[in-house]
């Protein structure tokens, strides 16, 4: 079982209110640094980093583990990203 750091990325709410389609997040993240995070809203909402896509609820599952990196929703509609722990 992989452990993450997991990083807040955007608010769900906030970010479907601009009406945006997509935008670029420069995010600090807790030991490795400033990184560009691109949001996405298509059907789904999902967010790209290190060239990696993960999509939220994709078969309803809420916590998505792909190419070594987690996306999550919480109870207040904030989108974490994880990072496998060193």
């Amino acid at each position: 079982m992989t452990t993450y750091n997991t990083y807040k990325i955007v608010n769900l709410d906030e970010f479907e209110a601009t009406g945006l389609v997509s935008r670029t997040i420069q995010a600090v993240l807790s030991g490795v640094g400033l990184k560009n995070i691109l949001v996405t809203k298509g059907n789904l909402l999902g967010i790209t980093y290190e060239g990696v896509f993960l999509a939220l609820n994709v078969n309803e599952k809420n916590y998505l583990e792909f190419d070594g990196y987690a996306v999550f929703l919480d109870e207040l509609n904030d989108v974490y990203l994880g990072i496998p722990a060193t």
